[in-house]
Order: C-alpha cells, then sequence, then structure tokens
C-alpha cells in the first residue's frame, strides 16, 4: 500500500499544488488561524506537508509549525522557500505511520485530501497518533475528499492535457471497501508513465464516527472556506474537531 510513494514525482507537483497562487494560501491559514484559534507561539503540526506552502504561512504569522513529509524533493523545495520567506518551520522527513509526532500541538491540519493513502487500520491508528499529539482542547482540521460526492459524480474514464502532455485516468470503485482504484498514464516524449493509486475515500457520517472513536469531539464541517453547510454537491469537505479538555 506504497503506491503513494511514487505518485507524487515533480510532474505532479509542478502542475498541482506546487503552483497553487500565494493568495490562496493566505486564505486557506486566515481560516485556520480563525477557526483553530491560533496566535502568535501556538504550535501546529502539518501533517502530508508536502513542500510546506501551509507551515511557511503560519511560521510568517509567529506560529511554531511543524511539518512531516515523506518525498525528500518536496521538503528539499519547502526548505528553499522558507528560507526564502525568512522563516524556518521545522521540517521532518518521515512516513507518518512510523513518525514520531511529538506532543502539545495546540492543532494539527492535513490540507487537501492528504489522506486514505493505507489500510483502514493504518488510517485510524494515524489519526490516533494525531489526538495523542495535540493538548486537551487542541483542534484538528482534516480536508478530505467527500465519497458521496465522487459516487454521485464517478466518472471511470478522463483524459485531459497538461503542459502539452495528454493524461488519462481509469477508475474503478470497489463499494466493498470504499477504494477508488486508479490507472493513470501520462502520455510523455520519453514513453508512457504510469502510476497506480487506490485511494480509501470517506463520507461525512463515516470519518465523524471514526475520529470520535478516536476521542475527538466534532466542532463543525463546511463546503467551503465561508463555511457554506455541507451538502451532497460538496467535494472537499473542511471538517474540525477538538481533543476533551478532560
Amino acid at each position: 500500500m506504497d503506491w503513494f510513494k511514487e505518485l507524487y514525482d515533480d510532474f505532479r507537483m509542478r502542475t498541482g499544488f506546487g503552483n497553487i497562487p500565494e493568495a490562496t494560501t493566505q486564505k486557506e491559514v486566515d481560516f485556520l488561524v480563525r477557526e483553530l484559534g491560533l496566535s502568535k507561539g501556538s504550535r501546529v503540526l502539518d501533517l502530508f506537508c508536502g513542500t510546506g506552502r501551509h507551515s511557511i504561512e503560519l511560521a510568517r504569522r509567529g506560529i511554531v509549525a511543524v511539518g512531516i513529509e515523506f518525498n525528500t524533493d518536496y521538503l528539499r523545495v519547502a526548505t528553499a522557500r522558507a528560507q526564502a520567506a525568512g522563516v524556518m518551520p521545522t521540517f521532518v522527513q518521515g512516513d507518518v505511520r512510523d513518525t514520531e509526532f511529538g506532543g502539545g500541538y495546540d492543532a494539527a491540519i492535513i490540507m487537501y485530501h492528504s489522506f486514505g493513502y493505507f489500510e483502514d487500520a493504518e488510517d485510524r491508528r494515524i489519526l490516533q497518533k494525531v489526538y495523542q499529539a495535540l493538548r486537551p482542547g487542541g483542534h484538528f482540521f482534516i480536508e478530505i475528499l467527500s465519497r458521496d460526492f465522487l459516487i454521485r459524480n464517478f466518472r471511470a474514464t478522463d483524459e485531459r492535457t497538461v503542459e502539452g502532455i495528454v493524461v488519462r485516468e481509469e477508475r474503478e470503485f470497489d463499494l466493498l471497501t470504499s477504494r477508488i482504484n486508479n490507472i493513470l498514464t501520462r502520455f510523455e516524449p520519453r514513453g508512457p508513465v504510469i502510476k497506480r493509486m487506490t485511494w480509501r475515500v470517506y463520507s461525512a457520517h463515516e470519518i465523524k464516527a471514526i475520529l470520535e472513536g478516536v476521542g475527538f469531539q466534532f466542532v463543525e464541517g463546511y463546503a467551503d472556506l465561508e463555511k457554506s453547510p455541507l451538502t451532497l454537491e460538496t467535494r472537499l469537505m473542511r471538517l474540525i474537531f477538538k481533543r476533551a479538555k478532560g
């Protein structure tokens, strides 16, 4: 189940989250600061931090950010960006299943569906580790794709052109495991590049029940940063939980 280690290459970064406008990141961090009650000196755990855009923006605001990421190339980009911004979050290279998170965090974040890579039991263990890493009363924010939306809008095949390269995606949905099994083919000049994926996707009620089973208290769920309510047409859910103070 380590397919994700091969998926995230330079092409995926360059044509996806690697070129997200800074204004978008600032808006997302505005939301996090407001909804998670963060302030200067707060400590935030940024899991699957990628190229570190949220950790860097948090650090700009005087927040102590610790980002964990497996991909060493992405962390090199994150470090260079942080240095250019004049801040230095702590970046840790490692697989979140095995990496020690530390403790006493005011908040933890998983941004833009960086979840569902593993078997169900492993996903749950990661969430347990998040719970243990938070101080009592600390918040957990997760952005996660909605299973309901994906089923309602499921397409078995999709083809697009990115930077002059045809990208074809073939999908199967396993109703017994709630996994979308994908074969992504990039038709590059040097020859086809094939990536295989198997995403575990969750409905709102399922991920809520799992997190409550871990010990979290549900706070709120939104369809967007403007705090619109969740609907069947919500693609990316923004869910906020809290560790009990007791």
